[in-house]
């Protein structure tokens, strides 16, 4: 393994390591007055685009900074987290290169699996919108890897 591919591993763990941290690591809410069941459903949203919608509406209004800045940081956020994945899944390996459309499937199976542990965990939200966002992420990685490789 050539220096730079052990240097792409390095982060690729580091960088995995640290979502595992922020997605599944932190406290279980909201479990106080519904059933286990109830809660999992409360949890999920497979109509698409309508938490972005709904940010947008949130965003329209005057509200605090606190809340304009939770609302981008949940929007910019799904999106930036998943920048390096993108360009990771490209190839750690010199030479392997995966096309896009894979990227894109693979990705979309892995985030698809985030989302749901997070949901039936407890740790967050089974969200159409997050997988959006997080694949146009997987995609600027990739463009990134690509123009910069």
């Amino acid at each position: 393994m050539q220096k730079k591919e052990k240097t792409r591993l390095a982060l690729f763990i580091a960088y995995s390591l640290i979502m595992l941290v922020m997605l599944f690591l932190r406290p279980v809410t909201g479990t106080d007055t519904m059933s286990y069941g109830e809660n999992v459903w409360s949890r999920f949203n497979p109509v698409p685009f309508e938490t972005i919608a709904y940010f947008h509406k949130i965003l329209t209004y005057n509200l605090p900074f606190s809340v304009f800045a939770q609302v981008m940081a949940n929007l910019v956020g799904n999106v930036l987290l998943f920048i390096p994945f993108g360009f990771f899944l490209v190839g750690i390996k010199t030479g392997t290169r995966r096309s896009f459309p894979k990227v894109m499937l693979i990705s979309a199976v892995v985030i698809s699996v985030i989302e749901l542990t997070q949901m039936f965990t407890l740790r967050g939200y089974c969200d159409i919108d997050d997988l959006i966002l997080n694949e146009a992420g997987v995609a600027l990685g990739y463009l990134s890897r690509k123009i910069f490789s």
